[in-house]
Order: structure tokens, then C-alpha cells, then sequence
């Protein structure tokens, strides 16, 4: 019986901790003004890709970064659309934080033609999303995929 209770002990230690630990993007600010094709490139030669933001917190953790390192300059992400909206790192889901996603001036339906790629702005403390020309210059974000890390509660 002291087996049995030792076992489930260890069991859910082990999911505690499996649900303590955590997958996040590291983010990295690149101060080099490249078109969006250029910071693409970059990105997967030196890191990942371009930054992908699933949802509000990692869009914290994207602006903490650019904050930190005192950028307070327009900035491309992965996101771009050519028929359709889609992240350069093959990312099929859309981002989950209302807060930040307001592509007010989106080309959705991409009547302009050509490609259309996403630059982060800072307005008044405020940040938002806007659809510019890819051929554009911007300081960019690449992100080094997800890695684990272990919170302590």
C-alpha cells in the first residue's frame, strides 16, 4: 500500500511539473533597417525566423524586449499577407489578443496585389499592428522558436 502512495506522490510531481514548465520565444531586435525579404533572410540564417505572436503574452514579451534595448522605432514581424494572412514561419494559427491586432488598414481582400507585411508601431505609449509595402525599411524581430522554461510557484 506505501508503494502505491509513494507512486502517485511521484506521478503527480512529475505533471506538476510538466504543467509548471512552459514553452516561450525568445525574441531578438535587429536596430539593421532591411525590406521585409532581407529581415526574413536574416532572421533564418542567424536565429529562427521572423517573430511569430500567438497571443497577448508573448506580444508583452516582444515589446518588453524592443523596450528594453530602447528601440522605439516601427518594427516587422512574420506576419504578411499575399492572398492570405500568414506568419514566415509556417505558423497556421492567428493571433489570440485583441489588445495589439488592430489591422485597421488591412488590405484584406489584397486589392492593392503585390505582398503586404505587418510592421509593429508605437503610438502614445500604445502599440498596433499596420500593414505597410514589404519593399519598406524597418528594424525587425526574429525569435529563436520556442524553448522550454520552468516556472516557480
Amino acid at each position: 500500500m506505501m508503494e502505491k502512495i509513494l507512486l502517485l506522490v511521484l506521478v503527480s510531481s512529475d505533471i506538476f511539473i510538466l504543467s509548471s514548465c512552459l514553452l516561450i520565444r525568445q525574441y531578438h531586435i535587429v536596430n539593421q533597417p532591411l525590406n521585409w525579404t532581407e529581415a526574413q533572410t536574416y532572421c533564418r540564417e542567424k536565429y529562427t525566423d521572423l517573430a511569430t505572436v500567438e497571443n497577448s503574452e508573448e506580444m508583452d514579451q516582444l515589446i518588453n524586449t524592443t523596450s528594453s534595448v530602447g528601440s522605439s522605432s516601427d518594427f516587422w514581424i512574420g506576419l504578411y499577407n499575399e492572398i492570405n494572412w500568414r506568419w514566415s514561419d509556417g505558423f497556421n494559427g492567428s493571433f489570440t489578443g485583441n489588445r495589439y491586432n488592430d489591422k485597421t488598414s488591412q488590405d484584406s481582400s489584397n486589392a492593392r496585389g503585390g505582398q503586404i507585411c505587418i510592421v509593429v508601431y508605437s503610438h502614445s505609449d500604445h502599440y498596433h499592428w499596420s500593414d505597410s509595402n514589404c519593399s519598406s525599411s524597418f528594424p525587425f524581430v526574429c525569435n529563436n522558436g520556442k524553448t522550454f522554461t520552468k516556472n516557480i510557484w
